[in-house]
């Protein structure tokens, strides 16, 4: 005899809602325990339910299957959990995200979001993905082009939810039933059920074809062309993979000889920071004693012309180490505790006469200006006497990279967090009188008029573009 299938109904599910929070309740009562604050209300947790059929339709089929966090996001919307809730939508977001990776390309991803050759070095697999922070995953999937700009701002905004009102945080009842079902539907779209953007899959190409076939000049033709489309962030990335390719040990001959056709254009195509960058890279083989790989980089750079790009000491490769860990605390949790200590030690590489070394201008102004304008929660208290007194020694080349930032997407969507526009402002405002420059005096001038509604959008406006340019 064969057991009847029971359907159950969205109205069932809600009434059954109900009566569980009723005898949950009443039993929390018979122990002693508090009842008050404990379970969302049952009208939020029913407009999660009225929406999940619609927003859960946008997963195809195929995926439903493997989906487990969902349905423990709504085990726990149901039991009126939200905290929790918002926990697992992130946790199975994180899960999609490193398979997108895996299937991507690994060592690309790994050269373009880790940038230090020791920590580098130990991240070889799929398994290593673990030790690679959340936010990080983020930023690297916006800069390996599986992430587009939009959704990498909707997703840093979630994980910065998902760490302040979680599970870890007394404050579930901060959160509604709508912006739960929003954000589970942003998860979804920009991750869960979309492939990667178009320039991360024309990248992906591009390094199968490096690593396993035999290039001929006409071969590079191709791949030369089609960088010339791919977004400043994904040639700089790929700029990054190709020199740690071509420094590795391990590396073929065949897989050198393949990137000597095309690392002049990407080179070429590249920002004058990820220049630098190899630069760093280089002086960083030659200290830590890496014989074969400062060689090879030097053989790197030689072809391309890119010898000029090398620090003048080692002064910007001790900077280099101190921008990365301060960016690293500031980006990671507890940065207001742990922000102070990593200011401290970059400004007593700071010379008195405020000139940063070329190589690491824009990653220390945007570091340093980022962490002044604080995450959207508020800035590290102790750490800002230390901010304000490099800030205070910027001269006529930072007063260039300040008014470039709303140009860099990771920083404009870092103003779009509350209270971040009007701390810019204020940074900029507290050094426009200390510029003679005409040009930067209009970029900053532009910058203190804008609301705090346009100044997240300014890297985009074209009479600020103009500006800017006219450097």
């Amino acid at each position: 005899m064969s057991i009847p299938t029971i359907v159950v109904s969205q109205t069932q599910v809600a009434e059954r809602v109900d009566q569980f929070t009723g005898a949950l309740v009443a039993y929390l009562g018979e122990l002693g325990l508090p009842t008050q604050n404990v379970l969302v209300p049952t009208g939020e947790r029913q407009r999660v339910i009225a929406n999940l059929p619609d927003v859960i339709a946008l997963i195809d089929h195929a995926k439903r299957g493997e989906a487990l966090y969902l349905s423990k996001f709504i085990a726990a919307c149901g039991a009126g959990l939200f905290d929790a809730a918002l926990n697992f939508v992130w946790d199975e977001t994180v899960v999609h995200l490193r398979k997108k990776v895996a299937r991507f390309d690994l060592d690309y991803f790994y050269d373009s979001v880790v940038t230090d050759p020791a920590r580098r070095a130990k991240l070889r697999d799929e398994t290593d993905l673990t030790k690679i922070e959340e936010w990080e995953l983020v930023r690297g999937c916006l800069l390996t082009g599986i992430l587009s700009e939009i959704g990498y701002r909707h997703l840093d905004y979630i994980r910065d939810m998902r760490n302040w009102a979680s599970a870890a945080h007394p404050n579930q009842n901060d959160l509604s039933g709508l912006q739960l079902i929003s954000w589970l539907e942003i998860c979804i779209r920009e991750v869960i059920a979309k492939e990667p953007e178009a320039a991360a899959i024309e990248v992906k190409r591009f390094l199968n074809s490096i690593r396993n076939s035999i290039l001929t000049e006409q071969d590079a033709q191709h791949i030369r062309s089609g960088m010339e489309h791919l977004p400043p962030d994904i040639v700089r990335s790929l700029l990054r993979t190709l020199f740690g390719m071509y420094t590795a040990d391990n590396t073929a001959t065949q897989v050198r000889s393949n990137i000597k056709l095309i690392a002049s254009k990407c080179w070429g195509l590249a920002p004058e920071d990820a220049r630098y960058e190899c630069g760093l890279r280089f002086s960083t083989f030659a200290a830590n004693g890496e014989v074969t790989r400062r060689t090879a980089a030097n053989e790197f750079l030689t072809g391309i012309g890119g010898l000029g790009y090398l620090p003048p000491d080692t002064l910007a490769v001790e900077m280099a180490e101190k921008v990365t860990a301060l960016y690293s605390a500031h980006s990671a949790f507890n940065n207001f505790y742990n922000e102070p200590a990593h200011a401290k030690n970059l400004l007593a590489y700071i010379p008195s006469t405020g000139r940063i070394p070329e190589a690491i201008r824009r990653s220390y102004v945007k570091t340093l200006v980022m962490a002044k304008i604080g995450n959207g929660y508020g800035v590290s208290g102790m750490a800002i006497p230390h901010y304000n007194e490099m800030i205070g020694r910027f001269t006529e080349d930072e007063f260039k990279e300040l008014v470039r930032l709303p140009t860099d997407r990771e920083f404009a969507a870092r103003l779009s967090l509350r209270s971040c526009a009007p701390n810019f402002r204020s940074v900029v405002q507290s050094l426009v009188h200390l510029t003679t420059n005409q040009i930067t005096q209009a970029a900053m001038n532009t910058i203190i008029a804008a609301t705090d509604a346009q100044v997240p959008s300014l890297g985009r406006d074209t009479s600020f573009q103009r500006i800017i340019n006219s450097y």
